[in-house]
């Protein structure tokens, strides 16, 4: 399990660490902070390893890296340079539980390497090469462009625990995905599995959800009715979409860590305590859940039903540095009672 995180110069923090339980909730304004630390925990078993992601353009299997690009497109922009703080950062790091595990991306134009310092190395047995980086033989295990979306890497697998990433904004990737892994999604009965669930917390009773062709050869999902209807899982709420993903993405990865951007987009307090008792479940098989929310509402439900595993921390930055507070169930209640939004609470605690 992660119990502590150090990050040096990654994305927006040029400094900080905090500690982790199985269950951890972010609890802050935009720009605090919650999402890089998330992206960190994504990007450090292994930057390069596959996720459950699909390139929309030319229907590979993203990366994490490739992922974590994805989060962040806006236009033109290409390069891994957005990994460093400023852009310009000649190093940085990501540190788990102690000095157990570190990845470092070292710069060196007009690449990033990526060098690990893994106490189970050797268990690993990591493929590496030896690169000179600023006059000196460096082992790395991947090289980065700064400026193009290539990468190089001797190493894929996971190094340290698997994580799996849920955002909204994978929606489309995910699907890709799914559509790719249809063969395993039924054989496996997760599909069936994930409708009955739904069910509980929608005025429809889905039976399945099925992959089904349509005109031109091409195909989509349908959420499949008792009744005999089809609706294209498109077409329904938000929030049953993004349930549906999230259980079926983890169903096939099985992560050891499960990360939750933005938890409380488009679900409603039913749908949230439903995902509250799947993360009680979770704890109870050695998973561990950290998740990020700007909703008061959000953390007060997941912490409410997993009390005892959670703790909760108010994120913030201060010229680039982490800064936190640690945070109780009765807080999180008080500040709702008060009509604070979380986005300004840090100026009350």
């Amino acid at each position: 399990m992660i119990q502590k995180v150090k990050i040096k110069n990654f994305r927006g923090i040029t400094k900080g660490e905090m500690d982790f339980s199985p269950v951890t909730i972010l609890l802050g304004a935009n720009n605090s902070a919650k999402s890089t630390i998330i992206e960190a925990l994504f990007l450090a078993p292994n930057p390069c390893r596959k996720v459950p992601y699909v390139n929309l353009e030319n229907k590979q299997q993203y990366s994490a890296l490739e992922a974590c690009f994805y989060l962040h497109l806006t236009l033109d922009y290409q390069g891994y340079a957005f990994l460093l703080h400023n852009y310009t950062s000649k190093r940085a790091e990501i540190t788990i539980n102690e000095n157990e595990y570190t990845l470092n991306f070292i710069r060196s134009d007009p690449d990033i390497y990526l060098q690990e310092k893994c106490i189970k190395m050797q268990e690993a047995k990591i493929n590496h090469v030896f690169q000179e980086i600023n006059g000196v033989q460096t082992r790395v295990f991947a090289r980065l462009s700064l400026n193009s979306l290539n990468f190089t890497a001797w190493y894929t697998r996971p190094i340290f625990g698997e994580s799996l990433l849920i955002s909204p904004k994978l929606l489309r990737p995910s699907y890709e995905y799914m559509r790719q892994q249809w063969m395993v999604i039924v054989n496996s009965k997760i599909a069936r599995k994930i409708a009955s669930e739904a069910s509980t917390f929608s005025p429809e009773n889905y039976d399945d959800f099925t992959l089904e062709p349509i005109i031109g050869g091409r195909s989509d999902i349908n959420a499949y009715l008792k009744d005999g209807r089809r609706i294209r899982l498109g077409d329904l709420g938000q929030g049953i979409q993004n349930y549906v993903i999230s259980r079926t993405l983890y169903e096939l990865a099985n992560p050891e860590v499960l990360l939750w951007d933005d938890i409380e987009s488009h679900l409603n307090p039913r749908m949230l305590l439903h995902i509250a008792d799947w993360f009680n479940e979770l704890v109870e098989s050695n998973k561990q859940i950290i998740i990020s929310t700007h909703s008061l509402e959000a953390a007060k439900v997941v912490a409410g039903v997993n009390e005892e595993h959670t703790q909760i921390y108010m994120t913030s930055l201060e010229e680039s540095r982490l800064r936190t507070k640690k945070l109780t169930l009765d807080d999180l209640k008080k500040l709702q009672k008060a009509g604070i939004d979380p986005r300004t609470a840090e100026a009350f605690l």
